[in-house]
């Protein structure tokens, strides 16, 4: 049967037909110091944010940059999850996977392959199911601190937390972006209260489009057509999509 992982689902767009197989929800949570240096395992179902603070009550600092950032440790790890010019595959020393057929395995960091919201996971579907970062001992108060900086800045930009929408819809352009965001662009081209159906950009940052009570993920799908051919057109630049769309019928590998 054709079956799909998902961790919290934040970063995923499905078919209005929904999905013909199985989805499997990863919901096995756990942390744990592994020494005094800092090394810290948890299991991919554990929230993201019980991991920052985990580690900011362990006085360790190097996940600031993933508070407020939803879903889990399995899914950040899969799309290399980051904010602020960092990201989750920096800090990752290795993992325990669980191959297609069924084996277990285990993998250094370079294994992952990571790239900008990518990894090796995404090509040859191995599921993650614990993850070893490496840490830095800091002062817990400075800690919580930048926690709180970063929160207050997503707070600005984002979004609230239950708002129907699934996160940054495209990645920020490489090289050819020339430093400029996709949520720039966006805004460049006139997306601000571009409506689509029952979709809409958010009018706080132009990179999110959200379900303003009755959207097709058909809808999600044209709104995005008409972003990505405004900005090519303008700026020749072909924007990539950061969500996943799951179609109702997946595609099979030989």
């Amino acid at each position: 049967m054709p079956s799909y992982v998902i961790g919290g689902g934040y970063n995923l767009l499905f078919d209005d037909e929904g999905f013909r197989g199985l989805i499997i929800k990863n919901s096995v949570r756990g942390l744990a110091l592994v020494d005094q240096g800092g090394s810290v395992e948890a299991a991919s179902g554990t929230n993201l944010g019980e991991l920052v603070e985990f580690a900011a009550d362990s006085g360790l600092e190097g996940f600031e940059f993933l508070a407020g950032i939803p879903g889990t440790v399995g899914g950040a790890v899969f799309g290399n999850a980051g904010a602020f010019g960092q990201a989750i595959g920096d800090r990752l020393e290795g993992g325990a996977l669980l191959k297609p057929d069924g084996e277990e395995f285990r993998a250094a960091a370079d294994y992952f392959r990571f790239a900008y919201r990518h990894s090796r996971l995404k090509i040859d579907r191995a599921f993650l199911l614990e993850a070893k970062f490496r840490m830095s001992p800091g002062d817990r108060e400075k800690i919580r601190v930048k926690i709180s900086e970063n929160l207050a800045v997503r707070a600005k930009k984002h979004p609230p937390e239950l708002t129907a929408c699934a996160g940054s819809y495209f990645k920020n352009p490489a090289r050819n972006g020339g430093g400029r965001s996709a949520g720039f662009l966006l805004e460049q081209v006139g997306a601000r209260g571009l409506v689509v159906g029952g979709a809409a950009v958010y009018p706080g940052h132009c990179n999110f489009l959200v379900n303003s009570g009755n959207a097709s993920a058909r809808d999600i799908l044209a709104l995005a057509a008409e972003l990505k051919k405004r900005v090519e057109q303008n700026f020749g630049i072909r924007l990539e999509e950061e969500v996943i769309f799951l179609p109702a019928v997946p595609f099979q590998r030989r």
